[in-house]
């Protein structure tokens, strides 16, 4: 059974004006699909099915074959989604048509860049190529890549739109995840230049919600847990660096707009357009629910193998371009925490 909140998500997702259809009788390959951001893009697939008989099928690759059977078990013995394992450094093939690819694929978490810098790096940059050379293989309608903000290093004093270009220190373990999402930028161009690969680019901010894990080491995610788990906010910084936090439902309706009413071959920076600090987030979070008793405290030991972000305290994201397609944020912070927390307890009970 699909979470409450998660179906009022989804529901509100289809619900807006986009032309759906074009999805209708189609294959869709969505990699790093048990991902949050991706597995919402599925789920919505799966919705519309459900809603208009849409014919659509689902072709979800992912590495961790246990984590995908938990995050899509609402959905067993459904023959609209088809999981398969894989690694997406090595090729890909799947028989039949495939109309549109959605590559999310990728290490994202700041856990993974001091313990795989390595796997972060190939993950972006190998797997997006070997996905460009299958979406050309199958002359799809639209590769959608799923990018990030972090490609605008050094953004501090800076509104970055999408032809800001920042500047990123190759000598730095921690680049190996802008890095890698910068040379699938690139090999999505290449692909449209030399191969005619239609494609859409997202660069995603900061992006929360239902279903997210809470231990991937963001520190949204470390505050909601401490929320459910009933202890003190600890922040291992002074807690003034601003992070512009998005739910999850107000970025899939972004990655669907872009998707479909988008320009070819361009960038879309995906993003809130309220910026919090981490402290006012902790801070916020508690006073959510005062019946916790519950404090924001200092000193946080730092977890094996993250390493931090530079503390960017006045760095903005444009998000005029998204506008400019007739997307409009619906929550912000208090709502879209409030919502998330409450999804988790509905999972606990």
């Amino acid at each position: 059974m699909r979470n409450f909140t998660v179906n009022q998500d989804l529901k509100e997702i289809v619900s807006e004006n986009l032309p759906w259809e074009k999805f209708f009788n189609s294959t869709v390959v969505v990699t790093g699909a048990s991902g949050i951001l991706p597995s919402y893009m599925v789920e919505t697939f799966l919705y519309l099915n459900e809603t208009f008989d849409a014919n659509i099928k689902v072709v979800g690759v992912f590495r961790n074959f246990e984590k995908a059977l938990k995050r899509f078990s609402a959905y067993e013995g459904r023959r609209d989604l088809i999981l398969i394992k894989q690694d997406v450094c090595r090729p890909f093939d799947f028989e039949g048509d495939v109309h549109y690819v959605i590559h999310a694929a990728g290490q994202a978490s700041p856990k993974f860049y001091g313990k795989d810098p390595v796997g972060t790096l190939e993950g972006h940059a190998l797997g997006t190529a070997n996905f460009l050379k299958f979406a050309a293989e199958k002359n799809v309608k639209c590769f959608l890549y799923f990018s990030s903000c972090a490609v605008y290093e050094n953004l501090s004093g800076t509104t970055a739109d999408e032809n800001f270009v920042g500047s990123i220190d190759s000598m730095n373990l921690r680049a190996c995840y802008p890095i890698g999402k910068l040379a699938g930028e690139n090999f999505c161009v290449a692909y449209n230049h030399q191969y005619g690969v239609p494609f859409k680019i997202l660069r995603i901010a900061h992006t929360y919600g239902p279903m997210m894990p809470l231990n991937d080491g963001r520190v949204f995610a470390d505050f909601v847990a401490n929320i459910l788990r009933n202890e003190n906010i600890s922040l291992n910084s002074d807690g003034r660096a601003e992070r512009p936090l998005l739910y999850i439902s107000d970025a899939v309706r972004a990655y669907f707009k872009i998707l479909l009413e988008g320009k070819n071959a361009e960038a879309y920076n995906v993003a809130s357009e309220e910026y919090i600090s981490i402290l006012d987030l902790a801070r916020l979070l508690v006073n959510l629910f005062p019946e916790k008793n519950l404090t924001v405290t200092f000193n946080k030991a730092i977890a094996d193998g993250y390493i931090p972000a530079e503390k960017k305290y006045d760095a903005r994201i444009s998000v005029d371009k998204l506008k400019s397609l007739g997307w409009k944020q619906k929550y912000f912070v208090r709502e879209g925490f409030a919502r998330t927390v409450e999804s988790f307890r509905q999972t606990q009970e």
